[in-house]
C-alpha cells in the first residue's frame, strides 16, 4: 500500500508543468522563448582628486556612513534594479531592433491642443 501512495505522489509531481507566456504580448510560450534580464543602477563619475582628499581618513567616513544607514530617498534613487522578462521570438526581435522603444514613441504623435 505504501508503494501505491508513493507512485501516486511521484505521478503528481511529473504532471506539474510550468507555463510561460510572453510578458509583452501575452502569447503562450512553448519550447522557444527568450529571457531578457535588465539591470539598472546609478552611474558614478568620481570628481577629480585633490591633495586634500588623500589626507582624509576614509575608514572613519565609511564607519560614520554605516552607523547612519541609508535614508529612504537614497534607497529609492540609488538602488540597483533587476528585471526579468520572458519573450516570444517575435517580441524578442522587436526588442532587439528598438530596445528603448524610440520608434514606437515617434509613431505616437499627439496634436498640439
Amino acid at each position: 500500500m505504501w508503494s501505491q501512495g508513493f507512485t501516486c505522489q511521484s505521478q503528481q509531481r511529473r504532471l506539474v508543468m510550468l507555463h510561460f507566456s510572453c510578458d509583452l504580448c501575452g502569447c503562450s510560450l512553448n519550447d522557444r522563448r527568450y529571457v531578457l534580464q535588465l539591470e539598472s543602477y546609478p552611474a558614478f563619475d568620481p570628481d577629480e582628486l585633490q591633495s586634500a582628499d588623500l589626507d582624509l581618513d576614509h575608514l572613519q567616513a565609511i564607519a560614520e556612513e554605516l552607523e547612519q544607514g541609508p535614508s529612504s530617498d537614497e534607497l529609492d534613487d540609488g538602488s540597483t534594479r533587476h528585471m526579468r522578462f520572458d519573450l516570444c521570438p517575435q517580441c524578442y526581435r522587436k526588442f532587439l531592433r528598438d530596445p528603448l522603444g524610440r520608434e514606437a514613441m515617434r509613431r505616437l504623435r499627439f496634436s498640439k491642443n
